[in-house]
């Protein structure tokens, strides 16, 4: 099976938090599903929004990736690519058992805006994305791409091999 190339034919889902449960929460809320409008208003579509809400758990857990399965009758866990950009994103796929792509740039990971980026010297920088790429493939990631542009790429690479 391969993965669909033109990533906008490719059934999109989020998996996020659709309400804080506790206080410690509320930032994955508001950087998640708030910004679900906002992305769809610049094209952004998503099929299936999974949340942990009503599973036995978020985050590394597989479950939001099994009921994206479900609900978009996704039959193979090898047609499917995880890509994130935190420790616990590429767990969620380790745990899954599927494909797990972690981005650096712009990431939870970098802890850094787009204007810090910009303004670091770029020894530091380098210093900076080659420890963030060690702790995603420590963590599991199969894959690990400075940035989203480079995953249709990958996704080709990927069914090359196939």
């Amino acid at each position: 099976m391969k993965f669909p190339t033109n990533l906008g034919s490719a059934p999109t889902c989020y998996t996020g938090l659709l309400s804080p449960p506790n206080p410690q929460a509320r930032i994955s809320f508001v950087r998640g599903v708030q910004k679900l409008p906002a992305a769809q208003a610049k094209g952004y579509r998503v099929d299936y929004c999974a949340t942990p809400n009503l599973l036995p758990a978020g985050r590394p857990a597989p479950y939001m990736i099994f009921e994206n399965l479900i609900k978009l009758g996704v039959d193979s866990l090898d047609a499917v690519v995880k890509v994130g950009d935190t420790i616990a994103d590429i767990k969620e796929g380790v745990n899954a058992k599927v494909c797990s792509v972690g981005v650096v740039l712009g990431s939870n990971e970098m802890a850094l805006t787009e204007a810090e980026t910009k303004a670091m010297p770029a020894a530091e920088l380098e210093a900076r994305i080659a420890e963030v790429k060690e702790r995603m493939f420590a963590a599991g990631a199969s894959y690990v791409i400075l940035s989203m542009e480079e995953l249709p790429a990958l996704i080709e690479r990927m069914n090359a091999d196939r």
